[in-house]
């Protein structure tokens, strides 16, 4: 008995002993908890942050908008004949430039000679005939309506000389305006209608620049502004004026169609060139420029960080035209403070921070 008694005390000190390990095991982790998770004690223990940072400054921000376009002729026209007949006589050269009203081209016009030459030996009779008549009316030696049917016949013969002397002028065809003539479709001997196109005609100086904007830059444009563009396989650029805007917008598309003409004396642009349009819209002089990455939205609109003192404070500000992948701030923060350009997501108002790596926006533009 004695020797059970004695298993039994030294097993109940055994048990006692580990009850009294768990519970000061257990008190000691209550202890460390503070200084060891996410309560106070972190950020008095973690050091302030290194971040990026820049100066907000003044700076000029230019509104441009690109387009493409294709350039057009100033004027262009389809020369054809005015009437039929065989083509006589080609006086231009394939691909040659012609002054305005010079002979392009000339129809066979011999039956219309001997047309005239016939209507005005009949004239000459009826003239005389009606002279005549006039003696004999004096005397009452004929009537009235006798005399005036003569007259009437002289007049329908000088109507007709008219006629086939227009007939004649038509047979020649003139250029209407100087320009540069293309390749003739028609050859010397061919007998050719008003449906026949002989060659195409296009002024080239000055040139039209012809492109779309979209309908919420539409407003931007009027007439007058100057524009620059390039056109493939030449280096340089060239500078336009725009003359006129559609009146409607493009239902299809939304866009509207824009016109604009540049000078062309070297004839270096041609018609159907295709060119990369820019057209400066506004210019705003002291505008504060921020990296669209450093606006956080928020339920109250849209903010950003500044750094006061080392110490990180949230500003709610207003944004205005973006350029690349820059914003304009139009109010919430001044010239000279400092912005918060990384570690966005990780700070929080009152953090204290280090201005670590300046960002030179202005140089990064250039």
């Amino acid at each position: 008995m004695n020797t059970f008694k004695k298993e039994i005390l030294l097993k109940g000190k055994l048990i006692f002993a580990s009850l009294l390990c768990l519970l000061v095991s257990s008190a000691c982790e209550k202890e460390v908890k503070p200084g060891m998770g996410g309560g106070p004690g972190k950020g008095k223990d973690m050091p302030p942050s290194v971040v990026d940072y820049t100066i907000a400054t003044g700076q000029e921000l230019t509104m441009s908008i690109l387009a493409t376009g294709n350039l057009l002729p100033n004027e262009t026209v389809e020369i054809r004949p005015e009437r039929a007949g065989r083509l006589e006589k080609i006086y231009f050269k394939e691909g040659g430039t012609v002054q305005k009203g010079a002979l392009l081209a000339e129809l066979d016009r011999d039956d219309l000679e001997a047309q005239l030459a016939k209507l005005k030996v009949n004239e000459q009779f009826s003239d005389r005939e009606v002279k005549r008549a006039k003696a004999l009316l004096d005397i009452d030696g004929i009537t009235q309506e006798e005399y005036d049917r003569l007259v009437t016949n002289l007049n329908l013969v000088k109507a007709d000389i008219r006629v086939t002397e227009v007939g004649i002028e038509k047979t020649k065809i003139f250029a209407p305006f100087s320009g540069k003539v293309g390749l003739r479709q028609l050859s010397e001997g061919a007998f050719v209608s008003n449906a026949d196109r002989l060659v195409s005609l296009q002024q080239t100086n000055p040139i039209k620049l012809e492109f779309d904007v979209p309908e919420r830059e539409a407003r931007d444009l009027k007439n007058g502004q100057l524009i620059t563009f390039t056109v493939e396989g030449l280096k340089q650029s060239f500078k336009a004026t725009v003359y006129a805007l559609s009146s409607v917008i493009n239902q299809s598309t939304r866009t509207l169609t824009v016109r604009a003409t540049c000078p062309n004396g070297d004839g270096l642009l041609q018609p159907g060139n295709f060119a990369r349009v820019s057209l400066v819209t506004s210019k705003v002089q002291n505008s504060i420029l921020v990296p669209t990455d450093a606006i956080i939205p928020v339920l109250e609109g849209q903010q950003l960080f500044i750094i006061k003192e080392g110490i990180v404070v949230p500003m709610l500000v207003e944004t205005g035209s973006r350029k690349n992948n820059k914003i304009a701030i139009t109010s919430g923060i001044s010239i000279g403070d400092t912005i918060l350009l990384s570690g966005l997501l990780a700070v929080k108002p009152g953090d204290m921070v280090i201005p670590g790596n300046f960002i030179d926006l202005v140089k990064m533009d250039k």
